[in-house]
């Protein structure tokens, strides 16, 4: 029996992490909606009691949990607005935020943290307490669930992060052979405390070098008598040399 090899198509890179966890599959989710009470349901939900809180269930079927995150914040949103414009059974959401009130399950662990982990992207949003605790877990400290405040116009995270990841600990060179341990602020608050250090010496570095040498200098002459101008003349000399107009020229690079 003759057999024809079908050609299958590799990546050319490594597959990411968000890539890994996309699927063409068509998957059925949870969408629940918090309430205060047991309020009757639209018709397309059922009203529920899920451990002690009465909440509004739906089932949708979708390519990926991100589409689905997406139906529960328009169904949300259409709701609420019904309730405000007719006074209809979404008036009880009236001042109230989706992430509030809206939540998608992740029974197919599509939110998983790595590297690449953005708490912003729609498959990691709108999540339940058990996969917020579990991601949380995965990332070993790294995340926390969100308690920033809400940005108009910006979806609301469910985790954020809990630690700066950019914070570099090596030391900053500020000058020949000199270092500056950095602070737990991370390497931009070092360069701001070398940057103040640098305003408020009076002399640069280099100019210091040159009058320290100067001053050498006019110790050995004088030491074998080719200089013998008194102690007072040479504290005028260095003091010109202090404030000459390369010294100005210099403070101001």
């Amino acid at each position: 029996m003759k057999v024809t090899a079908q050609w299958i198509p590799l990546p050319s890179e490594p597959i990411s992490e968000g890539e890994a966890a996309t699927t063409n599959r068509l998957r059925t989710y949870s969408i629940k909606i918090k309430l205060d009470a047991p309020y009757p349901s639209p018709k397309t939900a059922t009203t529920r009691n899920i451990d002690g809180e009465f909440v509004w269930e739906r089932l949708v079927t979708c390519r990926g949990r991100s589409e689905a995150v997406a139906q529960a914040g328009k169904w949300f949103q259409n709701l609420r607005s019904d309730g405000q414009k007719k006074g209809g059974i979404g008036k009880i959401f009236i001042g109230k935020l989706t992430h509030e009130c809206v939540t998608v399950d992740d029974n197919w662990n599509e939110c998983l943290y790595g590297s690449n982990f953005n708490p912003r992207n729609s498959c990691n949003r709108l999540l339940d307490k058990e996969t917020m605790q579990r991601v949380v877990e995965e990332s070993k400290g790294n995340l926390k669930i969100a308690d920033s405040p809400v940005i108009k116009g910006q979806g609301y995270p469910s985790l954020e992060w809990a630690t700066d990841k950019k914070v570099n600990s090596l030391p900053i060179k500020i000058g020949f052979s000199t270092y500056s341990e950095p602070t737990i602020g991370g390497m931009k608050e070092s360069l701001k405390k070398a940057a103040k250090k640098a305003r408020k010496r009076k002399v640069s570095w280099s100019r210091e070098q040159e009058l320290k040498e100067a001053r050498a200098t006019v110790k050995r002459m004088k030491a074998t008598g080719l200089l013998k101008e008194r102690a007072s003349n040479m504290d005028d000399i260095f003091e010109r040399m202090s404030n000459s107009k390369r010294q100005n020229d210099s403070q101001d690079l």
